[in-house]
């Protein structure tokens, strides 16, 4: 066994944990494939006059998508997730335009993941979180 104060042994340490990382990022994308579907179904089922119950299994499940992406290299479903988390926890979102916009992250949660759209998205990935701040600010 390598000493463990040697610069090698935290070398081998972090190779073990970077790999470790890689081989879940797998894992990691069928669970955001199956959430993302997820989230479309229960969005499909929304009722406008009564949208809360929706709402609440939306921010319930983006907030497991927000909170895992940057994990795996993911940082713009986590940019997405944690706009539509803010979003609904800073109001009772029931107008037309209101929910508009929880359906375009959704949309967009949607477009990542079915590109496999990793790290932060490059200059799309830009366009799309400012798109975001513009309209829910």
């Amino acid at each position: 066994m390598a000493n463990p104060n040697s610069a090698q042994s935290y070398e081998e340490m972090i190779a073990q944990a970077e790999a470790a990382v890689a081989s879940l990022r797998g894992a990691y994308r069928q669970q955001l494939t199956e959430d993302v579907a997820a989230l479309v179904d229960i969005w499909a089922k929304l009722e406008p006059e009564a949208p809360d119950a929706t709402l609440d299994e939306v921010h319930s499940l983006a907030h497991n998508v927000k909170g895992q992406g940057g994990s795996f290299g993911y940082d713009l479903v986590t940019s997405i997730g944690a706009s539509l988390c803010d979003y609904l926890r800073s109001g009772h979102r029931v107008s037309a335009r209101e929910l508009d916009i929880v359906h375009a992250h959704l949309k967009l949660l949607k477009l990542v993941s079915d590109n496999d759209v990793s790290g932060t998205g490059g200059e799309m990935g830009e366009r799309i979180v400012e798109k975001l701040r513009a309209l829910t600010s």
